[in-house]
């Protein structure tokens, strides 16, 4: 194994190590705007989103992230009472195609059903094929009635019954 998942409970990456892989991911990939990622994506603001999973290497570096939300977080944007979010998948470029990312959302659905929640629901820009790749291999599911679009930015919805 190269990696783990860890929820941020049991490890915490340090903010300049989780705001550097956010804005290589992000920014840098041109999803989101620099301006706007100093809110959006600062650390304080992700953690309280609700629960952090991390990807961690063996030698204790951060890989990836993948935040679920619970109905109650003010980040929620579309999820019902009984439905979680995911927000911020984020795999390092340099650790793509390991399953990292697939790890990290079978993670987000196992913490979900723990959770006892319904369902499960995200967004996603149109170019991030990768990431649409992993969460239908995942078992999500296309919403285009929930399609919209944000800040500029269009976004896909998709969905998952748990």
């Amino acid at each position: 194994m190269t990696h783990e998942i860890l929820s941020d409970a049991y490890w915490r990456p340090s903010d300049d190590e989780l705001t550097a892989l956010l804005n290589r991911v992000y920014v840098d990939g041109g999803f989101t705007d620099r301006d706007v990622a100093m809110t959006v994506l600062a650390p304080g603001a992700v953690r309280a989103r609700g629960m952090m999973l991390c990807a961690r290497s063996i030698a204790g570096s951060l890989l990836g992230t993948l935040i679920v939300v619970p109905p109650s977080s003010k980040a929620r944007l579309l999820a019902g009472p009984s439905e979680a979010e995911l927000h911020l998948l984020a795999v390092d470029a340099a650790c793509r195609g390991r399953g990292i990312g697939f790890d990290l959302v079978s993670a987000g659905i196992a913490e979900a059903t723990r959770a006892s929640y319904q369902g499960l629901v995200l967004w996603t820009q149109p170019t991030m094929h990768a990431a649409q790749r992993v969460y239908e291999r995942a078992g999500f599911v296309r919403s285009i009635g929930e399609d919209f679009d944000r800040a500029g930015r269009t976004f896909r919805v998709y969905r998952r019954p748990l």
